[in-house]
């Protein structure tokens, strides 16, 4: 195949890519913005920094926050390669232009991951690894199912409990990294 050719075609998927964009823009206008789902999804999304700023030990920003941020960009990108895949999908999202849901990859999973973290710091990380992952997985996942939030079409939620264990170490070993002169 020649390269114009592949021009042509990688440009004909991008315009059917943006049409389709364009009408999800649309009915998102229509049917999910400012709706009661929406408004949670905002209170969800504000509601635990808020709180996490309030309740943290200011000692530990630093290490808390390079912690949360490492965990955002992780779950985006997971979540970004698993609604691309059909793995799943989010009826009621808060913004068309960011494929995850915001409140779960960007509040929920990682102030939650930040609390676990600074919560009884000498315990055992794979124990709150477990502990977190089986809140997450088999808590969180099946309120979010039940709120209409979360879809999932070839996904289970036994698939992401060693994926948030695996996710709660990594990041345990981000905040707790000599290399940034951790305090924790």
């Amino acid at each position: 195949m020649k390269t114009s050719e592949i021009h042509i075609d990688i440009l004909k998927i991008y315009s059917n890519y943006n049409h389709a964009h364009h009408s999800f823009i649309e009915t998102w206008q229509q049917m999910i913005l400012f709706t009661p789902r929406w408004w949670l999804a905002f209170i969800l999304s504000t509601l635990p920094w808020i709180l996490w700023w309030k309740l943290h030990n200011p000692k530990y920003t630093g290490d808390l926050i390079r912690a949360g941020f490492f965990m955002a960009i992780i779950t985006l990108t997971l979540d970004s390669v698993g609604l691309q895949f059909g793995l799943w999908i989010y009826p009621y999202i808060m913004f068309p232009f960011i494929t995850g849901y915001l409140p779960w990859d960007l509040t929920l999973l990682p102030v939650s991951i930040m609390f676990m973290i600074e919560i009884m710091p000498q315990r055992s990380p794979l124990l709150k690894g477990f502990i977190y992952a089986g809140l997450a997985a088999f808590v969180g996942e099946p309120l979010a199912i039940a709120l209409d939030l979360y879809k999932p079409i070839h996904w289970s939620s036994l698939y992401s409990f060693p994926i948030y264990i695996l996710l709660f170490l990594l990041s345990n070993k981000v905040a707790k990294s000599k290399t940034f002169n951790s305090r924790l």
